[in-house]
């Protein structure tokens, strides 16, 4: 069925977007000068003063950019307020002064935010440098009217938000609207070394209470990208990149309390430390900079969002540590880097029980290695050509085991010195293409295993940037992981089609993953052995229509089978349909069918024992109020059905959030899922016959999850947050089946003695808390007060009642952490100006 829907769709596809491009040659001239604007950049011998005024003597100098058009809604149609944009430079720094108009100046709104956090309920302002003129990459520096700073890294189609500059602001609301005015060094940016600087800019503004977003050099919403479609900035000329060397030392003190069994307070139980270190950043040249951190330190990183994990597959969970989150796209663009993997749990931690002689006991196994050091080259050369190398280093770690009868304790190696190094070579091309060859490599000491990755990614589009082709290709290698010694080779290829402009758009895809593929010692994949073809089309409503101010829909087809042996696996179909209304509450519905069995090859652990899971149908039906209003709700529901086993289950999620006032807002997230019949892998078992008979569990699972999230900025520099959640999933079996070959279910017929021993009942609980005062006093310059609680427990005893089990978590121990972390910007451009005066 696939087959005959892809030909279909590929020519369907090609007509109306045919139709669409001829459309782009057809532009009035209005609509021509609404995309590529050009503006006039002025050198200024006077550096304007940052207090938000808009001196005439240095701005009106330059001609201002006017005539915002609309982003959302209404897109295309003139902003509904004036805006005039300025822009100047000196042989420090770009400046944009930015006056924006308000008829209505009482109803700016000013809410406070966290930097970085794009969520504030306030009037906002950006500009985008396309420094290079690729129409792919660029820096965003966005102010809200409040003073709240927001710096974004574009890399071809991607958001960095975790990157971070040090810029200079200032906002002053007035009686004609407010006005803004920014300092951008040149240390902060990369540009071509060149006489002549041409750069892509464009402006943005949003009047929050009418939810308007609007640019000076038109973005079409239904035209694929934002860089591509900027304008240009001309008349910058004689300046060069200054010398970019950045020292950030810190200095840090923990103090971790950890209860013991009984709950008495112990003086083990307390320990404490202190620590320093230092990030550098050091401009190689105008295009390239180094970034290394010596020393560092990652307690206060943001405590993980745990969950129950009853499947075969690993959980993927998010890198919170900024070093390996900031500045990082280029490595992560080819899926092969996934960073978790650097002071991770130790290669060997599973087999330390292994090496354990007669009489012997664990008495330590660290679950993560140390990081010693970590460092990344990254930049792009002025003929587009990305570089990227990324290096670390974590040191031994061992285990220690005790002779139960002599007291004598020995180390086991559990993870030796290990390298992990990325390299990034990315080929912009014209009209948002790419060329992209990324290389991981994993090297071991002390004669374990290591790891290779190499890759090549390719993204074509046509003139019009109607439709774009993707391919590529990965051969994993790995060195020594078998008994013999021999080299395990893995591949995986995928190929991509798709319409990404117009109304309607479509997408072909083709993937293939052998089964030696594997990433996993730097990447992260589920399961690797699998061949899967999909199919979507979708159609959207870019503009008003009915009572909608925009409406989204798609269907989409998958198929998948296993690479080794080629066995089917399932064919899914699944359709989803999203409304936003006049009134700006959002509603969306989304349903998925599978109408035939799935042969599920990993669940039972045993491969190629399969499990065949009946069809099946699920749905999910959610909304979204106004942010605007003081009080607003996220709600969602879902549904999943399937006939063989009964089985069902329901979800409800409700998000009540609350704006108190400027400064002060909390949400409250909760979540409750509902399995019955929730059958899966639960032991195996060798029988009189010496068979192993593998057990699946007839289990009800149900899953509650509560979170707090608040914050109470005191200004646009400090702000006091809070993230705390409480996670509750409990599985209770109540069968058990055998799997026959066929990958069926039957009674067991062994004594429930035989196979129950090691199966219990799971009461899963996890409570974290982390409460952030963060202070940046200067530029660059930060201090953070941070305490962390953290409780897990794990029981076999099911509890029924919220409050009973909550309380008996809080009985259990919990880690208490207490930092103070302060980290001050030294820039040696600063610093060099300060000695030499």
């Amino acid at each position: 069925m696939l087959t005959r829907l892809i030909p279909f769709a590929l020519a369907f596809g090609l007509c109306i977007g045919g139709a669409q491009a001829s459309g782009h040659n057809e532009d009035t001239e209005s609509e021509k000068n609404k995309r590529s604007k050009t503006m006039k950049v002025m050198r200024t011998q006077a550096a304007p003063v940052l207090d938000g005024h808009l001196e005439p003597e240095v701005w009106e100098q330059v001609q201002p950019a006017r005539n915002f058009y609309r982003y959302d809604p209404l897109n295309g149609k003139p902003s509904s307020q004036q805006t005039e944009v300025y822009m100047l430079y000196d042989d420090d720094a770009v400046y944009i002064g930015a006056m924006l108009h308000d008829t209505a100046p009482d109803s700016v709104l000013t809410q406070l935010g966290q930097r970085d956090s794009g969520e504030n309920n306030s009037d906002m302002f950006g500009v985008y440098l396309d420094t290079y003129n690729d129409k792919q990459n660029a820096f965003a520096f966005l102010i809200s009217a409040a003073g709240v700073q927001t710096d974004i890294k574009y890399s071809q189609g991607s958001e960095d938000w975790n990157w971070d500059a040090v810029w200079e602001s200032s906002v002053r609301t007035h009686e004609g609207g407010w006005t803004v005015e920014l300092r951008i060094p040149y240390g902060a940016i990369r540009f071509p070394k060149a006489e002549v600087q041409t750069w892509g800019v464009n402006y943005m503004r949003v009047i929050r209470r009418s939810r308007e977003k609007s640019y000076w050099s038109h973005v079409d919403n239904s035209v694929s990208g934002l860089i591509n479609q900027a304008g240009r900035a001309i008349g910058i000329e004689g300046v060069q990149s200054p010398v970019r060397l950045q020292f950030m030392p810190y200095v840090s003190g923990y103090v971790n309390h950890f209860a013991n069994k009984n709950g008495e307070s112990d003086a083990k139980d307390l320990t404490h430390s202190i620590n320093g270190g230092m990030d550098v950043k050091y401009g190689i040249n105008d295009a390239f900079t180094l970034d290394v951190t010596l020393i560092p330190d990652f307690g206060q990183t943001q405590s993980d969002n745990q969950i129950l994990n009853l499947g075969p597959f690993e959980v993927k969970y998010s890198e919170n540590r900024q070093f390996f989150t900031e500045g990082t796209e280029l490595f992560n663009k080819a899926g092969l880097f996934y960073s978790r993997r650097i002071g991770a749990r130790p290669v060997g931690y599973g087999k330390v029980k292994e090496q354990l002689v007669e009489g012997e006991d664990i008495i330590s196994n660290p679950v993560e290695t140390q990081l010693l050091n970590a460092a990344k080259v990254s930049g792009r050369t002025r003929r587009g050509l990305g570089i990227g190398l990324f290096n670390a280093f974590t040191g031994n770690t061992y285990a220690t085991v005790q002779d139960s009868t002599t007291g004598t304790t020995r180390e086991v190696l559990s993870d030796p010195f290990t390298n992990y190094n990325v390299f990034v070579l990315d080929q912009t091309l014209p009209r948002n293409s790419y060329v992209t060859f990324t290389n991981t490599n994993v090297t071991r000491a002390s004669g374990f295993y290591d790891a290779n990755v190499t890759g090549l990614r390719m993204r074509f589009a046509d003139k019009y940037n109607m439709f774009a082709l993707t391919s590529g290709g990965n051969l994993s290698q790995l060195y020594g992981k078998e008994d013999d010694g021999s080299t395990t080779l893995g591949h995986q290829y995928f190929v991509n089609l798709s319409k990404i402009s117009g109304n309607f758009r479509f997408g072909l895809n083709h993937n293939v993953e052998s089964n030696t593929y594997d990433i996993n010692d730097l990447g992260f994949i589920s399961n690797n052995n699998e061949i899967s073809s999909s199919a979507s089309v979708s159609y959207n409503f870019y503009q008003p229509v009915w009572k909608f101010l925009s409406w989204n829909n798609s269907f989409s087809v998958s198929h998948s089978m296993l690479y080794e042996p080629n066995k089917f696996i399932a064919m899914d179909f699944n359709a989803s349909t999203s409304v936003r209304f006049r009134n700006f509450t959002s509603v969306w519905l989304n349903a998925s069918l599978r109408p035939s069995d799935r042969h599920d090859y990993f669940e039972a652990r045993t491969f190629p024992q399969v499990f065949v899971r009946p069809p099946a149908f699920s749905s999910n039906l959610g909304v979204s109020t106004d942010y605007r209003k003081r009080l607003a709700l996220d709600a969602s529901s879902s549904y999943w059905r399937s006939r063989r086993y009964d089985q069902d289950s329901w979800g409800f999620n409700f998000t009540p959030r609350f704006r108190v006032n400027d400064k002060f807002s909390i949400a409250n997230g909760n979540s409750l899922n509902l399995e019955k019949r929730n059958i899966g892998y639960a032991n195996k078992y060798t029988d009189a016959q010496q068979q192993t008979r593998i057990l699946f569990g007839d289990r009800t699972l149900t899953t509650v999850s509560t979170t707090v999230s608040s914050a109470y900025i005191f200004n646009e520099r400090s702000g006091l947050t809070l993230n705390m959640r409480h996670y509750w999933s409990r599985a209770a079996y109540q069968e058990f089946y055998e799997l026959t070959k066929k990958g069926l279910l039957q009674p067991t017929t062994a004594e429930q003695e035989t196979y129950t021993s090691e199966i219990n009942d799971i009461n899963y609980n996890t409570f974290t808390l982390d409460l952030v005062y963060s202070w940046r006093f200067a530029p660059g310059s930060e201090l953070r007060v941070v305490w962390k609680n953290f409780i897990e427990d794990q029981g076999g005893k099911i509890e029924n009642r919220y409050f009973d089990n909550m309380s008996n978590t809080f009985a259990v121990p919990q880690n208490n952490n207490f930092s103070v972390k302060l980290l001050y910007f030294i820039d040696y451009i600063s610093l060099r100006n300060v000695f030499s005066a």
